[in-house]
């Protein structure tokens, strides 16, 4: 991508960004900007390759706990979209960001969230 003064940027990729910020929520402003990014990437994402990415960083937390309940809550992307999220192991609870004073949890996706979300 060209700068400003037309100078190179190196960049990453939608589905790349919505990870970063999903796993440094504080980073872009907490959860509900997450949540936002998530809902504003709707026609410029592939979650195909969202997952696929995921999977590449092969992290030790279940972020794609995380993703799928982003995903999910959006209210935008469809049931099929999240299939292959659901099919992953969910074998422990999991935290959408730190410090959250009040939460509410998701049984679908093992995740504590914020209730104001």
């Amino acid at each position: 991508m060209n700068g400003a003064e037309g100078k190179g940027l190196r960049v990453t990729s939608v589905e790349r960004t919505l990870i970063d910020i999903t796993v440094r929520p504080v980073y872009s402003g907490g959860a509900s900007e997450v949540l936002n990014a998530y809902r504003l990437a709707k026609d410029k994402v592939s979650t195909r390759t969202l997952i696929g990415t995921l999977k590449e960083m092969n992290y030790v937390y279940p972020y794609h706990q995380a993703v799928g309940f982003y995903l999910e809550r959006t209210g935008v992307y469809k049931k099929a979209e999240l299939q292959q999220l659901r099919s992953m192991p969910m074998e422990h609870d999991f935290y959408l960001d730190y410090n959250m004073s009040e939460t509410q949890f998701s049984e679908v996706w093992r995740i504590h969230f914020p209730t104001d979300l």
